[in-house]
């Protein structure tokens, strides 16, 4: 490996020793931060034959893959679905490693990206005994903690071992300064009837299935001879694709698109309905759009990301652009809609702030007032806030 080419921040290399000498572990930070380079130092440093582990398989080909072979590693591997091919450094994907067992059976260091996915049932029945076995493991994750608290299991054994928090990063100068904007959109009288109805039906399945949401499919009713718990699903859904496809809300993101006509931007939303309603209504009024989500093909995946900010201006996500992977440089974000997940909202923030000399990142909450979505700006804030 070309070492001279790899020039971490003080925080990084930092990072780099902590993980070095703890050898077991996980590393904390902020999206946008720079962990993956983090990791590829680490892997130098100890250089052993070593296992990448990733969410999924764009992560490996548009990510993991060019970097480390941009920081000098030779004779990458790629194991998953379409690719069978095994080197010094494998990048493979949660799914295969949990699959073959002897992909992990052979590798002396491990990197776990996105770590919180250790926590699904399956990898952590079956992937979890494994890496404990292992001397070298480093987990990354902007968010590792979950909210089925699974996370106190993996934790125990890979425990957190250097924490930047998007606040500390954003005071440090680490990432670019990002301004943050609310604006409010009304709801029409239907649309606020539709939201209470379905409201109303997520307050009842609360009330009497309880909490544990996990629970609410097996949720029965005898009085009224019904799955309460699954009425409560279905509304929490409905509810989610109603406040993405409010009528107000496409006209405020026209209006902030038209006032940033000369730059890329990133739009996010909560269901492919939404972002394909709303990629609808900014063509019609002659905005380049383009979606990308879980259903969209792995060609059409590179193509869109590369023409992005020169064949179109507005990429509408729903998630699949989350996590890990790397987009063109872009400043401007709009959130119409967002899940509870603290992990969610701090990672559609770092896809504007990765740091660029003299950027200033904008990111515009559009939400309906008197609705879940008047905690947007206040979660924002305390996540921004937080040291």
């Amino acid at each position: 490996m070309n070492s001279s080419s790899l020039v971490l921040r003080a925080y990084q290399e930092e990072a780099v020793e902590k993980a070095f000498v703890a050898k077991k572990g996980t590393i904390k930070a902020a999206t946008g931060t720079g962990k993956t380079l983090v990791a590829i130092a680490w892997l130098e440093k100890i250089g052993k034959n070593s296992l990448i582990i990733v969410p999924t398989q764009a992560l490996i080909y548009q990510s993991w893959t060019p970097k480390l072979q941009d920081y000098g590693f030779e004779n990458v591997g790629e194991y998953y679905a379409y690719a069978k091919k095994f080197g010094p450094v494998t990048v493979t994907t949660f799914s295969s490693a949990t699959s073959h067992p002897e992909l992990v059976d052979s590798a002396e260091a491990i990197v776990v990206d996105e770590i919180h996915h250790l926590g699904a049932s399956q990898a952590l029945s079956r992937l979890l005994p494994k890496l404990k076995e292992k001397e070298y493991v480093l987990g990354l994750s902007s968010v590792p903690e979950r909210e089925d608290k699974t996370h106190e299991v993996f934790l125990k054994e890979f425990p957190i071992i250097f924490d930047l928090s998007l606040g500390s990063a954003l005071r440090s100068g680490y990432v670019s300064p990002i301004e943050t904007i609310s604006i409010a959109a009304r709801m029409t009288e239907k649309e606020r009837a539709q939201y209470e109805m379905l409201t109303s039906n997520i307050q009842r399945a609360f009330r009497f299935c309880g909490p544990n949401m996990g629970k609410w499919m097996r949720c029965y009713d005898p009085k009224a001879r019904k799955y309460v718990g699954r009425e409560g699903i279905w509304a929490i859904a409905r509810r989610k694709t109603l406040l993405s496809g409010i009528e107000s809300k496409k006209q405020a993101v026209l209006e902030i698109v038209n006032k940033h006509s000369d730059k890329p931007i990133i739009l996010f939303a909560e269901s492919v309905k939404a972002i394909e309603n709303i990629r609808d209504y900014l063509v019609s009024n002659g905005v380049t759009c383009e979606t990308f989500h879980a259903g969209t093909e792995q060609l059409d995946r590179v193509r869109i990301l590369e023409n992005w900010g020169e064949q179109f201006q507005v990429l509408l996500s729903c998630r699949a652009l989350e996590e890990g992977l790397d987009v063109k440089e872009v400043a401007i974000g709009i959130l119409i809609t967002n899940g509870k997940s603290k992990r969610q909202f701090i990672q559609r923030i770092g896809r504007v702030i990765r740091p660029v000399e003299g950027k200033q990142a904008k990111f515009y909450i559009v939400y309906c007032p008197d609705t879940v979505e008047e905690t947007y700006s206040s979660t924002i804030s305390r996540i921004i806030e937080t040291p």
